[in-house]
């Protein structure tokens, strides 16, 4: 499946549970997903429409959220495994870092936080009565998805508004021999974002 970038995640205003959607460059919806409420380990439905009536994947927590929780990625049709997405443990404290993998389990992607002082900021800067909101929109964390080689390919950016928070995801490279399927980068995209937001 080709994609248009840079995609855009922009999380839904006064849904009940987390709920994103996530566009192209042409502002083409690619999906929409729901995260359930009152879970104990984290489960989410990636939908291929607005209305949430067409489910293409899931998302879910092999155990209750903790630094080395695995979320799988299956097919909703067939249930068989794409890929996942797992925190690297105790080093994700203070730097956001996750590793993205495919249906066997072999990792493709890593992803780390650009500047975790950034995160630091952003919190201190939201207290600030006033002038604390404005000026935080300007404070932008990023995180990093690298191959297996190092070689940077992509960037998911954090971008804060007056109306809630969006983020995008930018292809920086690609390589002509790439087999690793777009969609898969897509849903860790979806993956990253749901932890990050709830990080902060």
């Amino acid at each position: 499946m080709a994609i248009n970038y840079p995609l855009k995640a922009t999380f839904k205003l006064m849904a009940l549970s987390p709920e994103v959607q996530v566009q192209d460059a042409l502002g083409t919806v690619l999906m929409q997903v729901k995260q359930k409420l009152f879970t104990l380990k984290e489960d989410t439905t990636i939908f291929a429409d607005e209305q949430k009536t067409v489910p293409l994947y899931k998302m879910k927590a092999d155990r209750v959220i903790g630094f080395r929780a695995v979320h799988n990625i299956t097919r909703v049709n067939d249930n068989a495994k794409i890929g996942a997405v797992k925190a690297d443990g105790m080093r994700s404290i203070w730097r956001a870092r996750y590793t993205v993998t495919d249906a066997n389990d072999k990792t493709i992607f890593n992803i780390k936080e650009e500047n975790p002082w950034i995160k630091v900021i952003d919190a201190v800067l939201c207290e600030i009565e006033l002038i604390g909101p404005f000026v935080a929109m300007f404070i932008n964390p990023r995180y990093l998805l690298s191959d297996e080689n190092g070689v940077l390919r992509y960037i998911i950016a954090k971008k804060r508004s007056f109306f809630g928070r969006n983020f995008t995801l930018e292809q920086v490279s690609k390589e002509e021999n790439d087999q690793y399927d777009e969609r898969l980068i897509a849903l860790a995209l979806i993956q990253t974002i749901f932890l990050e937001h709830r990080r902060g």
